[in-house]
């Protein structure tokens, strides 16, 4: 199983967060978000598709595949 870093922007953008950057809140009003265990066969576009029909709860910031929507 993989793991996704997927950064939201303040203005909904959602993009590939670099694999080093932290889980959470960042200081350029940025929030990075870690979606785990994500299939092998599962691309990049597919997840992000995903996690924007997704409404994270409030300090939510490590999310299981599982529970995003069919993208």
């Amino acid at each position: 199983m993989a793991t996704i870093k997927v950064k939201v922007a303040r203005e909904g953008l959602v993009a590939k967060a670099h694999r080093n950057a932290d889980v959470g809140e960042t200081s350029g009003d940025s929030i990075v978000y870690e979606i785990e265990n994500c299939p092998e066969d599962a691309s990049l576009d597919a997840v992000i598709a995903a996690f924007r029909k997704y409404a994270p709860a409030a300090g939510e910031y490590w999310i299981d595949f599982s529970k995003l929507p069919a993208a």
